[in-house]
């Protein structure tokens, strides 16, 4: 029974990534080919609920927010990894390391920055990461990388966005903190990191950019 139970975990993460990705690829598609994100996302959502329906449930996915030393050394961690990458995507983009102001979308992208986490390095990395140990550091960070890269490859947007530099940082961020997400046994100090990155990069922005669903 434990080893059904497991397999299940498995086949959850992996249905629930690749619907994920299919959810991002058609999101932008015009009616009716819209209907296929949700369509997909549904049974997502459902499989999802099904695996974090009680309380205890949530806390394996989540991990506990803790006050002991070594867990505030990781969320410090994950604190100085979100400044670092919002310093690096600034430079990038030829702007200021600090934004000139904080408009109301910044915490609106921090949000879903939170349940990008909350999703692939909560319960997708969660669910494989008693049988699969590191690899499922890996599997999460691919996961994550895939449904970013699906939102900017659909045929349905007309983008000049570098696929290849997205997918090589998504995926060596993802790896950091998924590894951090292993060690540490929580996921709150990757969702610090994401928001925070999220803050920094979207502060100015007065309107949500096109790729907000």
């Amino acid at each position: 029974m434990d080893i059904l139970k497991k397999k299940e975990k498995v086949t959850g993460a992996v249905v629930c990534s690749l619907g994920l990705m299919v959810f991002s690829f058609f999101n932008h598609h015009p009616w009716p080919l819209r209907w296929i994100s949700f369509a997909v996302l549904i049974p997502v959502a459902l499989m999802i609920s099904r695996d974090v329906a009680t309380w205890a449930d949530v806390k394996k996915a989540t991990g506990e927010f803790r006050f002991d030393r070594s867990f505030l050394l990781f969320m410090l961690a994950g604190t100085g990894f979100g400044f670092f990458l919002a310093f690096f995507y600034r430079w990038y983009l030829e702007t200021g390391f600090f934004p000139h102001t904080l408009r109301w979308f910044a915490f609106i992208a921090a949000g879903i920055g939170s349940m990008e986490e909350l999703v692939f390095r909560g319960y997708v990395q969660g669910q494989l990461a008693r049988r699969t140990g590191l690899f499922s550091v890996v599997f999460g960070s691919l996961s994550h990388t895939g449904y970013k890269c699906c939102l900017f490859l659909s045929p349905a947007l007309a983008t000049s966005v570098d696929i290849g530099f997205l997918a090589t940082w998504t995926f060596c961020a993802g790896l950091f903190l998924g590894a951090i997400r292993h060690f540490s046994g929580s996921v709150w100090p990757a969702v610090v990191a994401h928001a925070l990155f999220d803050i920094l990069v979207y502060g100015e922005n007065v309107n949500p950019p096109w790729w907000v669903w």
